[in-house]
């Protein structure tokens, strides 16, 4: 026999799980029989009251109740009119965290949206490329350029440059980039704080990597190296003069207190496009860089030693990972939804302006 309820189910380890009325219907052996009625749970709750929307899920389950008749009750049971009997109990139940979550997994993977997968397999293989650039950067200024150092040898200073410009200005630049994306799920606020730390840190970087690269050129004996005379010189300030006014003004519209709202979705179209552009000038200036530094440095460029095809495929990496920064920011398949905290803090935000 069943009965149909409602169910609402809010999270915790222990629930309290009402079930009214079961009739039962008596064996009439002597021995206890034992009768399964199939139910459904009417609540499950954990303390919260059932108009509590945000804290409650409501969800249906199914529970079997088993209940055992002693030959007095089966007894009692015939003599009634009708020939059954009601009972009015209440049982309490466990039905813990970890089993809905591992039931919600399973309905996440077997519904997740395709587009999803796709940007989950590129985001890593964009991570992966990225950490392989910086690797490889390592490795080539480390073996074939005689390492790292200080004033004292401007020459092995000027290494810094590549490496840093490597971490900052095209893997962590990327990676601010692509943060409201592959942290989809992670609140907004907390993602904003997240973009401007990590811009912050490849601007740190990047003003590191231009001092060693001035102090290599003007501490070089027994001439300084003239200093901006380069296309990637010309090119690669105006990528970190582009990046620089980029956070202030983003920090000002999406950060600062005070910022109405209109002004702000004035500001994203203009926010989004110069900071692609500076990352994409700043991947075109580590190319320019690049080719510099094997020309000058190995006389057998043309011959492809091992210094040359390092330099070679840490080019092309470069312009994988740029590409598929681009690609991952651009796609409109993949843009980030907002989260209902997204919503409620918008309104919140424009309730105080």
């Amino acid at each position: 026999m069943s009965k149909d309820l409602d169910v609402e189910q809010a999270a915790g380890p222990t629930n309290d799980i009402k079930v009214e009325t079961i009739a039962i219907q008596p064996a009439a052996a002597a021995a206890p029989v034992a009768t399964v009625a199939e139910a459904t749970v009417i609540a499950v709750t954990n303390g919260e009251k059932a108009d509590d929307k945000p804290k409650l899920q409501q969800q249906q389950q199914s529970l079997n109740v088993t209940v055992t008749t002693t030959p007095e009750q089966a007894t009692t049971a015939a003599a009634s009119p009708q020939g059954t009997t009601s009972t009015t109990f209440t049982t309490t139940a466990t039905i813990t965290p970890s089993n809905i979550e591992a039931v919600n997994k399973g309905n996440n993977k077997s519904n997740m949206d395709p587009a999803l997968i796709n940007f989950k397999v590129l985001y890593v293989l964009t991570q992966l490329c990225g950490l392989t650039m910086i690797v490889l950067v390592g490795t080539w200024i480390g073996q074939h350029f005689g390492g790292l150092g200080g004033t004292a040898n401007p020459s092995l200073e000027f290494n810094w440059h590549p490496l840093f410009m490597t971490i900052g200005f095209i893997y962590l630049y990327g990676n601010s980039i692509l943060i409201y994306r592959g942290f989809r799920t992670t609140r907004k606020k907390t993602l904003k704080l997240t973009h401007a730390s990590i811009h912050m840190g490849a601007f740190i970087l990047t003003v590191i990597a231009l001092k060693t690269v001035f102090d290599s050129h003007n501490l070089a004996k027994p001439t300084p190296i003239p200093n901006m005379y380069s296309l990637h010189s010309w090119l690669g300030l105006s990528a970190v003069i582009i990046f620089s006014l980029q956070y202030v003004a983003g920090f000002v519209a999406y950060l600062a207190p005070g910022i109405r709202e209109n002004y702000k979705i004035a500001m994203m179209p203009f926010h989004i496009y110069f900071g692609l552009f500076g990352f994409v000038l700043a991947i075109a200036s580590a190319l320019m860089g690049l080719t510099e530094k094997a020309i000058f440095a190995i006389p057998t460029y043309s011959a492809l030693p091992a210094a040359g095809v390092l330099a070679n495929i840490i080019g092309v990496l470069y312009v994988i990972f740029g590409g598929l920064v681009v690609y991952l920011a651009t796609e409109p398949a993949y843009k980030r939804k907002a989260l209902p905290e997204d919503t409620a803090l918008l309104s919140t935000n424009s309730a105080t302006e």
